[in-house]
Parts: C-alpha cells; sequence; structure tokens
C-alpha cells in the first residue's frame, strides 16, 4: 500500500471490484433515468389536461417541477435501502481489495460483500442510522481541532462538517462491513481524530476533486443538452440546466463519491491498525458519546 494515498490508486480500485462497481453503475444510470422520465412524463401530464387551455406550455413547465419533485422525493425516500444495498457493499468490496483481500469473480463477489454488510449491521434502517452518529461523531472530533467552527450557526457548521466528513464516514463503515465488527466504528473514530491533519488533507484533496470534475461533466453534458434543445421546436430554456444537472447526478454517484471514499478508505484504513486501547481511552475522554457501543 502506498505511504501516501492518491486519487489514481482510489480510481484503480474501481477497476478491481468490477462487478459492483458494474452493478453501481447501472443502478446510478436507472436512477438518472428515471429521474429524465418523471419529468416527461409530469410534462406530458400536465400539458394533455390543459390542453383546451390558452397556454398549455405554462402548465408543462409547472407539469415538469411537478415530476422532478416526484422523482426526487422517491429518490430519497429510499436512500437509505439503496445505500445499504448498493453504495455498502460497493465500498466493502473496495475494503476488501485494500486489505489484500480477495473478491470471487462475477455475481458471486455481489453477493459475498452483500452477505457481509447484512451480517455486520441488519438492515437498512440500522446502517443509515450508524451512518448519522458517526457522522456526529466525527464532526465532533473535528471540532477538538477546529474549535473555531463553533462559531458558525448550528445548521451551517452541521451542514459543513456532515459535506466534508461523509466520505470517511462510509470509510469507516465500510472496514467495519469487511471485519464484520460494526464496533470497530469507534477505533474509527479514534483514528480520524488521533491523525486528523493528514484526515483533512486527503479530504481537502478527494472534495477538490469531486467538485472539479463534478462541474466539468455538468458542463460537458450541457452540450448534448443544448444540441438536442435546438432541435426542438420550443426551448427548453432553463431546462437544459436541469437536464444537465440531472446527468451529473450518474456520474457523480456512479464514479466521482466512489473513488473518493476509495481515497479515504486507503487513508483510514491503516491508520485503524495503530489505534491501541490508550488511544481509544484518550479519544472517549474528549468525545463521552464514543463511549456507548456502536450501533
Amino acid at each position: 500500500m502506498n505511504a501516501t494515498p492518491s486519487l489514481l490508486t482510489a480510481t484503480r480500485l474501481l477497476e478491481q471490484t468490477m462487478p459492483v462497481t458494474s452493478r453501481r453503475i447501472l443502478v446510478y444510470a436507472a436512477i438518472t433515468l428515471g429521474l429524465v422520465f418523471a419529468v416527461l412524463v409530469g410534462t406530458g401530464t400536465f400539458v394533455g389536461l390543459a390542453s383546451l387551455s390558452d397556454d398549455p406550455g405554462f402548465w408543462g413547465r409547472i407539469g415538469a417541477v411537478v415530476g422532478l419533485t416526484a422523482g426526487i422525493y422517491l429518490v430519497r425516500s429510499f436512500r437509505a435501502l439503496r445505500y445499504f444495498r448498493l453504495d455498502l457493499p460497493h465500498l466493502t468490496a473496495m475494503a476488501i481489495r485494500t486489505a489484500g483481500g480477495d473478491l470471487p469473480p462475477g455475481k458471486a463477489q455481489f453477493e459475498q460483500v452483500s452477505h457481509q454488510v447484512e451480517d455486520t449491521f441488519g438492515d437498512a434502517k440500522t446502517a443509515f442510522a450508524l451512518r448519522r452518529r458517526l457522522l456526529d461523531l466525527l464532526a465532533a472530533a473535528a471540532l477538538q481541532h477546529a474549535a473555531s467552527l463553533q462559531r458558525l450557526p448550528g445548521p451551517i457548521r452541521a451542514r459543513l462538517l456532515d459535506l466534508l466528513w461523509w466520505h470517511s464516514a462510509d470509510a469507516i463503515l465500510a472496514e467495519a462491513a469487511r471485519r464484520q465488527t460494526p464496533d470497530i466504528c469507534r477505533r474509527g473514530v479514534a483514528a480520524f481524530g488521533a491523525r486528523f491533519p493528514e484526515v483533512l488533507r486527503q479530504t481537502l484533496i478527494g472534495k477538490a476533486f469531486l467538485y472539479s470534475l463534478w462541474i466539468g461533466a455538468f458542463l460537458l453534458l450541457l452540450r448534448p443538452v443544448v444540441w438536442v434543445d435546438e432541435a426542438l421546436p420550443t426551448a427548453l430554456g432553463i431546462w437544459n440546466y436541469v437536464f444537465a444537472a440531472i446527468l451529473t447526478y450518474w456520474v457523480k454517484g456512479a464514479f466521482l463519491n466512489p473513488i473518493v471514499s476509495g481515497l479515504m478508505l486507503l487513508t483510514l484504513q491503516p491508520r485503524l491498525e495503530e489505534v491501541d486501547d490508550d488511544t481509544l481511552k484518550t479519544w472517549q475522554q474528549k468525545l463521552p458519546a464514543l463511549e456507548k457501543p456502536l450501533p
């Protein structure tokens, strides 16, 4: 394993877990197409209902908003299940690879990591609740090093810390699933706190990669959307940007997020091995919530 984990090494993890990576790509593609379909269905339905009105185009735009809102609500309502059945098994496969383990080929690979996730966390609700608790603990550990963040308004601070550390939380959960020991998350928090400068540096590198490529993907995908718009009898207007944003959801969910989570996995996995009982006890004193068993 490299002394300093790199994004290139993290990207190669996608190659090394191709069966579960392919499944992730296909599922996120289906979700993306579902959101596009929701917009089109909403538009068509409202235009049809308002076909005798003076301005059916206006109602079509209202229908597009309703369709998109319904699609987003549906996606969010199943996010815990998606995380448990898709994202976490993929990250668990990556954790096995980073630890030097072997995975079976084909469908058996997904079945193995899915069983490990189920045996470790039980169900989607438990896993997602543990993720939330882990995010809170990581935020508290970060504030031990950056107390100035306390000056920010509570909701802004909470959202900022979630955005910064959720890839680290996913990496710790994947390592827990690899070891099939959910309580390893406590040592993950201790490792995060003990090596915070290194974790912060890697996090900032990962976030810079994520958002720069996300913006680049948006601008790239905007071009074919505009070409389609030019061929239509009516202009899409702002919906050009909406459709491009929907398409970049696939790029982010299927490729960028697992790469950044892989980077944090490469960073935190060896640091977990360095956490002894004294280090854990030190961080339990700093974070009393860490004394409680997880989950």
